[in-house]
């Protein structure tokens, strides 16, 4: 019989920010349990690729199974595989940033098990053609991507059995196609039937390889395969039909494999795996299209990083280091995207991404810059678009208010620093806060999502009142997920504006918080999404829209500031524009995240405590309202120089689908003080609202 050839390539990854426990549960049930079967295999030989947020917490819990690696690695049955350390989307991060990346992981690939890199894991295997250039600069030699991407580039099937080069000549990389029908086989059918597979392509073909590249943890981690896969003993069972059969099926790491020449050159296409494909619409990038919140976090990394790497303050080696390694941690790429994984949704997630840029921002910022007005100037390079840093006093307050065109969309955006607070304005979209960081806590306090419509929702609907069957092994993209009880009745609610704060809504006073909440109510202006006009001062950001309500002209200016450390100053100014008067409900809406989101230790308060952050209520005729912290950590006081017609507070829910279930997910706590507006004909009406920590 022929003999052929099969590369295997593990990707062992835990995102950023990921609770302990659940890192704590794949060690015991995947990653741990695999190498306890894999070590009695020392014939058998793989590649294994390890993102560094999980290197880090085996490194701090486990450091004894990072040595087990290293001695198959030293007896030559293991290749550890590079990539970029904190598993970035490489199309979505800077070319500076792509590099820095990859040395990283090289670096500690060399120090902690003495090996040379040669290869290197595409996360997510999201592909462009400009990275054969980048990684080629790394020093890399391969690289594995799914046969999807070989497909698009016009190969079959039966074509992919060994390896391609593709990029610009002088710039190329070695691309291994990873086979679709092995990751659906491998661990879900039987271990025969991965054997019969093979020998159906030994059988045509002499030397071919087979490469399969997936993630470590559909061997244990993924619903239901823990039994499968070691109680049930699949994975021993294969790896003894692969030693049953070494003679003829020859288990190589792949680097050994590229003593073989290649199959030919190709220009692959952008690409990714199938499913991911579907999930983006063809493109990665398309989720800054969908979610507006991956836009604005895609567009703060790449901020943090051009404050980072284009700043002329120059400070020593070990602090430009630290906050490298801050600003890489939150490019990781799980909390940027949804698919079958919560990724988006997940507000912890989020919160380790912001929390990470913060923290790299802080590391680069002294509080003396600030104190003594000291001007931060980063330089701008090519294809960079931002105003230099201007120092502008507010009392005894260092305030620094930039113009950027934040989203490249060619309109500007305002971005208020002080030492406690930077402030995120979008005049395009309704004149709101998109970012409200509080950098003593390195946390976002508007790091919400909005509610947005999925395609798998019409899955649930149709799965109302079923459960997964826990005696079949599925892959996790089988439709077997169990269903969130708060799911049961039905109500999916669609957001049409993003979840920020400082949204100006005019509203009938027959509405109520249940119609608003399930936006059953009439909107009767025309402020929300819509653009403002902009401008700073040396003191504050002003906007102002001309727009109308119930077809009568009114204009709304708001005027922020920062009033002291840790107190924000909203002056709004409504005009009555029209020959006849006005009455309305005018409310403000603000869209809030606590450090730790919807947790018992936060409570609604005006004098006294009126709910939990979980509720839904409303309260009227305040001055102050407030959302009070049990633990003493941070709270948030609401004052109101005109008191409130009504205070409207619930919570902002989402419905999402993880790898086990469709979720409920609480994404903000929604908090929307409004005033009964009468105006006649050319009057106006002034009120503060003073947020203050």
């Amino acid at each position: 019989m022929n003999k052929i050839y099969f590369g295997m390539c593990l990707h062992f990854h835990q995102p950023i920010g990921n609770f302990d426990d659940v890192i704590e549960r794949a060690y015991q049930n995947c990653y741990k349990p695999f190498l306890d079967v894999f070590e009695r295999y020392p014939d058998i030989k793989m590649s294994m690729h390890f993102s560094g947020c999980l290197l880090d917490y085996l490194e701090s819990k486990h450091p004894d199974y990072l040595d087990r690696i290293k001695l198959m690695v030293d007896r030559g049955q293991v290749e550890i595989v590079g990539g970029g350390y904190y598993e970035p989307i490489f199309t979505s991060i800077p070319g500076v940033d792509k590099l820095g990346h990859i040395k990283m992981m090289a670096d500690y690939i060399k120090k902690r098990f003495g090996q040379d890199v040669y290869g290197m894991w595409t996360p997510e295997r999201v592909w462009v053609p400009d990275l054969s250039k980048d990684f080629n600069k790394a020093g890399m030699k391969y690289s594995i991507l799914d046969d999807e991407h070989f497909i698009k580039a016009g190969l079959k099937e039966e074509d992919l059995f060994g390896y391609f080069t593709t990029g610009e000549k002088g710039k190329e990389i070695a691309i291994f196609p990873s086979s679709k029908k092995l990751r659906y086989f491998i661990p879900f059918k039987m271990p025969h039937e991965a054997i019969d597979y093979f020998r159906s392509v030994a059988s045509k073909k002499d030397g071919a390889l087979l490469t399969y590249g997936d993630d470590a943890e559909k061997f244990g981690e993924w619903p239901f395969t823990n039994d499968w896969v070691y109680k049930q003993n699949w994975l021993g069972k294969f790896f003894d039909e692969l030693m049953r059969n070494k003679d003829w099926l020859i288990t190589v790491r792949l680097s050994d494999y590229l003593i073989n020449l290649p199959l030919k050159k190709i220009n692959i296409p952008e690409a990714s795996y199938q499913e991911m494909m579907e999930w983006s619409h063809g493109s990665w990038m398309n989720f800054l299209k969908k979610y507006p919140e991956t836009e604005h976090m895609v567009r703060k990394m790449h901020y943090v990083s051009w404050k980072i790497n284009g700043s002329q303050v120059t400070g020593n080696r070990s602090q430009v280091e630290e906050a490298m390694k801050e600003l890489y941690k939150g490019q990781c790429n799980c909390a940027y995207w949804h698919g079958v994984f919560g990724g988006l949704y997940l507000y912890h997630l989020r919160r380790a991404i912001y929390e990470h840029l913060i923290k790299a921002e802080k590391i680069m910022e002294s509080p003396l810059d600030f104190a003594r007005g000291r001007q931060v100037t980063p330089r701008l390079r090519s294809g960079q678009a931002g105003n230099p840093s201007t120092s502008l006093g507010a009392g005894s307050l260092q305030v620094r208010i930039k113009e950027v065109d934040f989203y490249k969309d060619k309109t500007k955006s305002f971005i208020m620093e002080a030492e406690n607070f930077s402030v995120y304005i979008d005049p395009k979209r309704g004149g709101i806060i998109r970012e409200l960081d509080y950098k003593p806590l390195s946390v976002n306090l508007v790091n919400t999502l909005a509610r947005h419509e999925e395609e798998y929702h019409k899955k649930i609907l149709a799965k109302m009142g079923q459960s997964s069957d826990p005696d079949i092994v599925h892959t996790i993209h089988e439709d077997v997920k169990a269903v969130d009880p708060g799911l049961k009745q039905g109500k999916f609610v669609y957001d049409n504006h993003i979840r920020g704060c400082l949204v100006d809504h005019f509203i009938d006073e027959t509405a109520n918080i249940e119609n608003f909440v399930d936006l059953k109510y009439e909107e009767l202006g025309n402020f929300i999404n819509t653009s403002y006009c902009a401008d700073k001062t040396r003191q504050h950001v002003t906007l102002e829209k001309k727009g109308k309500v119930q077809g009568k002209p009114i204009s709304v200016k708001k005027e922020i500031s920062l009033a002291s450390e840790n107190t924000i100053q909203i002056a709004y100014t409504l005009k009555n524009l029209s020959k006849s008067s006005i009455e309305a409900l005018f409310g403000v809406e603000f869209n809030l995240t606590m450090p730790y989101l919807n947790s018992d230790r936060y409570s609604y308060f005006s004098e006294s405590r009126i709910a939990g952050i979980n509720d839904t209520g409303a309260i009227s005729d305040k001055n102050l309202f407030s959302i009070k912290d049990s633990g003493n950590e941070i709270s948030i006081d609401f004052i109101f120089s005109k008191k409130t017609y009504n205070i409207w507070y619930f919570p902002v829910k989402t419905v999402s689908q993880s790898e086990r279930a469709y979720e409920l997910n609480f994404q903000a706590s929604c908090v929307m003080p409004i005033w009964h507006i009468h105006l006649d004909p050319a009057k106006e009406t002034k009120f503060l609202i003073k947020f203050s920590l």
